[in-house]
C-alpha cells in the first residue's frame, strides 16, 4: 500500500535523540519548545482507547441501523496473497463484526498452493453466507487480483481492505449514517492509525494516527492522503477505465484520484476506524519494499492531470511518494500585481529594480500604491509601473484602490517588504488561480531567516491562526503537509493571488478589518462563491520580518491576528468558527498550529 509513512518516520528520526522531553505540564512540546504533533505523540494509544466506540454504543447501533431509510450493501474486496492465519482471522472477524450488517466480503485467494489458507477461507464461507471466494490459479498482481474481486462484487458500494489490516465495528454504521444525511455521497474515507502487535499482552498498540482533512483535491495530487477505508459507489467504479498491472503499488491511489474527480460528493469521516498493521513488507515502514510504487504513483498523478486538462509536470520533493505539481505551457491568465510600498523597511529603489528584473519576462501589469513620496521613488526606478497615490491610512484601502485600476485576469497582492524567492511565481499562482473551481492561490510565506510564517490559515472555534508558524522551510510537518499542495480555508495576505472577477463581485477587501483578518474575511467570501483556496509550496515569498523569539508559541492568537479583528469576524460570520475548519481535523487541538492532540489535563 503506497504511503508516506516511511518518509515521515525518516524525517522525524533523531528528534528524540537530539531534544529532551520537557518536564512541564504540557507534554506536547520538547524542552526547546518544538511541538510534538499527533504522529509523534506517545500518548496516542491512550487517546484512541478513550475515543473508540464502546460496547454500549455498538449495541445501540446494532438495533438502530434498521431505522436508516437508505440501506445499501457494501462489498469488501480483499486480495489474499500468502496471508498469515493470524492476519486473516483478525481482518475477516473485523468485517463480520460490523454493527451495520448489509455487507459482502469477497476474498480473492491468489495463493492456491497454500492448502491451509484455502481451508481457512472455506471454513469462513461455510460459517457466513455473506462471504464469497474467488480462487485464482496464480497471483496476477494486486491490481488484477482486485479486478477479479470486483467482478463478483454485488454491493452498491465497494470497500478496499488490505489483508493484513482490520477495521472497527462501527465503520459501516458511520458511513451509512453520513449517506442518509447526504445521499449524493459517492466516495468515503476515514481516519486511521498504525498498529503493532503486543507480543506480551495480546491485542495491538495503536500509534501514528492519520487525522485527515475534508476532501482536498489539490492535496490529493501531492499524496494519497485518503488511503483507507476507501469506499466507492459501484456506478463510479464502472465508469473508470479498467486499470492494469502497471498501477501495482499505487492501484489505490489511481482509484481514489479517478473516483473523487468523478464523484458528486466525497465524505471524510473524522473517526479512527481503520488500523494499518506494521510489517516488514509494507510501504508503511519500508518504502524500499515496493520500488515499483514510485513509478505507478507518478503514472496515477499523470492520469489525473490529464483528466483535469492541466498542462503540468510532476516535481519530486526528495521525499518518497510525495510530489508537487509544476504548471507549464503558456500563462493561463494575465496578471496585475498590486504592491503597497507604504512604510516598507526595504529600500524602495532597490525593490523597484528587483521587481523590474523579476517580472518583466512575464509581462505582468504592475500597480504600485502608497503615499506620494514613496510612489515617486518607485516610479523613478521601474519603467511602466502604474502608480496610484493614496493617502488612505489603511493597507486594505490602498490595495482596493490599486485593484480598482487593474486589468489582469488575476490580482497578486504584495508589499515592499516581500520578495518571491522561487522561479516563475506568477505563472504558478496565476495558473492555479485560473483553474475551474479555484478562486485563490497562495504561496508559502517565510520570515527573512527562512522559517515558516504561514502556510494556510485555519479558522477554528478556538482561533484564527497561521499554520506551521516557526517550522523550518524544509521541515515536512504533520503528514508532510508543509511540503505538499494544500487546500485551506484561508491564506495570508502576502502573495495572495485572487481572480479579479471574483474580487470585484464580492466587493474587494472589507476595510473594517486589519490586513491579515481582512484576508481571512476575503477568503470566506470566496469560499461562499463555491470556490476552493489552494496553497502551493512551489511558490515562496519572503517577508522582511524577524521570526518571533518564541517560534512555536501556541498559547494565544498571533499578534497579526488581533482579538478585536477576530471579534469583528465573529460578528460578521456568526457560526463559521463554531462549525470548525474542514481542513483541520476536529480530533486535533483546535488552538494549535501544529496538528497536535488536545492537551492532556
Amino acid at each position: 500500500m503506497s504511503s508516506l509513512v516511511g518518509l515521515v518516520k525518516s524525517c522525524y528520526r533523531g528528534l528524540n535523540n537530539t531534544i529532551r522531553r520537557s518536564r512541564g505540564e504540557d507534554m506536547r512540546f520538547y524542552a526547546d519548545g518544538f511541538p510534538i504533533d499527533a504522529w509523534m505523540d506517545k500518548s496516542y494509544d491512550e487517546w484512541f482507547r478513550a475515543h473508540k466506540a464502546g460496547e454500549a454504543e455498538l449495541k445501540r447501533q446494532r438495533d438502530a441501523w434498521v431505522d436508516f431509510s437508505i440501506q445499501p450493501t457494501f462489498s469488501f474486496i480483499v486480495p489474499l496473497y500468502k496471508t498469515p492465519s493470524e492476519y486473516l482471522h483478525t481482518m475477516v472477524d473485523s468485517v463480520l463484526a460490523q454493527t451495520y450488517p448489509n455487507l459482502q466480503l469477497v476474498l480473492v485467494n491468489a495463493s492456491p498452493e497454500l492448502g491451509e489458507l484455502r481451508a481457512e477461507v472455506a471454513a469462513y464461507c461455510a460459517k457466513d453466507g455473506r462471504i464469497d471466494v474467488v480462487d485464482l490459479k496464480d497471483n496476477l498482481g494486486i491490481t488484477e487480483n482486485t479486478n477479479a474481486g470486483l467482478e463478483v462484487a454485488t454491493g452498491e458500494f465497494c470497500c478496499f481492505l488490505d489483508h493484513d489490516d482490520y477495521i472497527d465495528a462501527d465503520l459501516l454504521f458511520e458511513y451509512v449514517k453520513a449517506l442518509n444525511a447526504n445521499p449524493q455521497i459517492d466516495v468515503f474515507y476515514c481516519d486511521e492509525d498504525m498498529v503493532i502487535a503486543d507480543e506480551h499482552g495480546g491485542g495491538f498498540k495503536h500509534c501514528n494516527p492519520f487525522f485527515k482533512p475534508a476532501y482536498s483535491p489539490e492535496l490529493l495530487l501531492s499524496r494519497n492522503y485518503a488511503i483507507h477505508l476507501m469506499t466507492v459507489r459501484r456506478s463510479v467504479l464502472d465508469s473508470m477505465p479498467r486499470p492494469d498491472a502497471s498501477f501495482d503499488g499505487s492501484q489505490d491511489f489511481n482509484m481514489i484520484l479517478f473516483s473523487t474527480f468523478a464523484a458528486r460528493s466525497v465524505c471524510a469521516i473524522p473517526r479512527v476506524m481503520y488500523h494499518w498493521r506494521i510489517s516488514d513488507t509494507s510501504t508503511a515502514t519500508n518504502p524500499d519494499s515496493k520500488p515499483y510504487s514510485l513509478r505507478s504513483c507518478r503514472k496515477a498523478i499523470d492520469a489525473q492531470l490529464a483528466r483535469r486538462g492541466m498542462d503540468a509536470g510532476i516535481v519530486g520533493t526528495g521525499l518518497y511518494l510525495l510530489h508537487d505539481v509544476w504548471l507549464e505551457g503558456a500563462p493561463a491568465a494575465s496578471v496585475s500585481i498590486v504592491a503597497d510600498v507604504t512604510g516598507c523597511h526595504r529600500d524602495i529603489a532597490w525593490f523597484a529594480e528587483f521587481c523590474q528584473q523579476s517580472f518583466s519576462r512575464f509581462d505582468a501589469e504592475f500597480i504600485v500604491v502608497g503615499c506620494q513620496d514613496d510612489c515617486a521613488v518607485f516610479e523613478a526606478h521601474h519603467d511602466g509601473a502604474l502608480v496610484v497615490c493614496s493617502d488612505d491610512a489603511g493597507r486594505l484601502d490602498r490595495l482596493n484602490a490599486g485593484a480598482a485600476q487593474a486589468h489582469g485576469d488575476v490580482l497578486v497582492f504584495m508589499d515592499g517588504d516581500c520578495l518571491f524567492t522561487t522561479p516563475e511565481p506568477l505563472r504558478q499562482l496565476a495558473g492555479w488561480c485560473s483553474m475551474d473551481g479555484i478562486g485563490i492561490a497562495a504561496p508559502k510565506i517565510l520570515y527573512r531567516n527562512g522559517t515558516n510564517k504561514s502556510y494556510g490559515v485555519a479558522v477554528t472555534s478556538e482561533r484564527i491562526m497561521p499554520m506551521y508558524r516557526g517550522y523550518d522551510d524544509d521541515f515536512p510537518g504533520y503528514q508532510c503537509n508543509l511540503r505538499a499542495m494544500q487546500n485551506v480555508s484561508a491564506v495570508g495576505l502576502q502573495g495572495m493571488c485572487v481572480r479579479r472577477d471574483v474580487f470585484e463581485r464580492i466587493g474587494g477587501f472589507d476595510t473594517s478589518f486589519g490586513a491579515e483578518v481582512g484576508a481571512v474575511d476575503l477568503c470566506r467570501r470566496v469560499l461562499n462563491e463555491g470556490l476552493r483556496i489552494v496553497a502551493t509550496p512551489t511558490v515562496k515569498i519572503e517577508v522582511d520580518e524577524a521570526a518571533p523569539e518564541r517560534r512555536f508559541d501556541c498559547a494565544s492568537n498571533a499578534p497579526d491576528y488581533p482579538a478585536a479583528d477576530i471579534e469583528r469576524f465573529d460578528e460578521k460570520w456568526p457560526g463559521v468558527r463554531a462549525a470548525g475548519d474542514p481542513y483541520l481535523n476536529p480530533n486535533l487541538d483546535q488552538s494549535s498550529s501544529y496538528q497536535q492532540l488536545p492537551a492532556r489535563r
